[in-house]
């Protein structure tokens, strides 16, 4: 995302068909906290703000952000008719023992919680990640 890049450790959930229900883009779940290095801190901070519409310092955020926010409706287990701050990022590589995978249309959800105790992972994407555009072959 505008020249910064961001190495983690997700876990493959084959049960995560969130998409971004504008474009239809895959969404990956990533830990808040892990997101500091990519994202400012204003829309990290104030991400559940914004999802209300009360989010009070929009100026501060440059419009290269603004124009990339997307709200993510979702269902889970406890909780209907959820919503989840997401953001459109140039390109997301999946690297696996097997090929490298480039998703040009993907979109990060910035998830509040951490998905593992012992970071261990930090994120959670669904097949469809694995399904998009182009395939390096290792």
């Amino acid at each position: 995302l505008e020249e910064k890049e961001l190495r983690l450790k997700v876990m493959l959930d084959t049960g995560n068909m969130l998409k971004d229900p504008i474009s239809n883009s895959p969404v990956a779940l990533i830990d808040k906290t892990k997101l500091y290095e990519l994202l400012p801190k204003e829309i990290l901070d104030n991400s559940k703000e914004m999802l209300g519409g009360e989010f009070k310092e929009q100026d501060e955020i440059d419009y290269k952000y603004k124009s990339r926010l997307r709200i993510i409706p979702f269902t889970s287990v406890g909780k209907q008719n959820g919503m989840l701050l997401g953001i459109k990022v140039d390109e997301i590589r999946i690297i696996t023992d097997v090929e490298e995978i480039i998703n040009e249309k993907a979109i990060i959800g910035i998830y509040d919680r951490k998905f593992s105790k012992t970071d261990k992972y930090c994120g959670l994407i669904g097949l469809d990640m694995l399904e998009k555009v182009e395939k390096i072959k290792k």
